[in-house]
């Protein structure tokens, strides 16, 4: 399991906000050439960014497409997922099964009552949240709903009759992050190796 992941700065930002769609994986050109958002573009782009700079083969990266229910992938390739918050942008990538990351930027405006409602005796709200986010990613099925079905332990989360093991991440100060995979991949989360990749890198790549 590797994780590769980038923290932007604003003229990064600005850079990747401008990236040619014509350069991207035909499948995202429309999606990011209507993103009015130019912060949103930005980590958009960095997130494929970063896939290509983990898979180390153009021509797979731009044979990137979508599952039958709308989850990126790659036909034939290895399991990825991309995640960011705020300037955080992370992707993992794994070649024996699906994976899901989730990224947080920990925030002092949540809720008394969404605190309470997601943090655990074992996990704070953060990296409770990413827990869930990550398993859903995993299972291949998102949507709000199944975040708010999980039950979660100290470290796996049930979902659909299965344990989804988790492993936590210390990417960068203020950031939770965890990765969840299924069951029968649990031993691919003993040894995650994270690389931090300066954005000018995939920039200029």
């Amino acid at each position: 399991m590797r994780v590769v992941y980038t923290r932007l700065c604003t003229t990064q930002e600005a850079g990747l906000a401008e990236w040619p769609v014509d350069n991207l994986p035909p499948v995202y050109r429309e999606r990011v050439a209507a993103m009015d958002n130019r912060a949103a573009r930005a980590r958009t782009v960095a997130g494929l960014l970063l896939l290509r700079y983990g898979l180390a083969d153009d021509a797979a990266w731009q044979r990137l497409g979508l599952s039958a229910t709308g989850r990126p992938e790659i036909a034939g390739g290895l399991g990825f997922s991309i995640s960011h918050s705020a300037a955080l942008v992370g992707c993992a990538l794994c070649d024996t099964a699906d994976v899901g990351l989730d990224i947080e930027a920990r925030r002092s405006d949540v809720s008394a009552r969404l605190v309470e409602r997601i943090a655990t005796a074992e996990h704070d709200f953060f990296a409770a949240w990413c827990a869930r986010e990550a398993t859903v990613k995993a299972s291949g099925r998102v949507g709000l709903a199944r975040v708010r079905a999980i039950g979660l332990e100290r470290c796996h989360a049930r979902l659909d009759e299965r344990d989804w093991p988790l492993r936590w991440l210390d990417l960068d100060d203020d950031y939770a992050a965890c990765l969840a995979v299924a069951p029968e991949a649990a031993a691919t989360l003993d040894a995650v190796e994270c690389e931090r990749v300066d954005a000018r890198t995939l920039i200029g790549r």
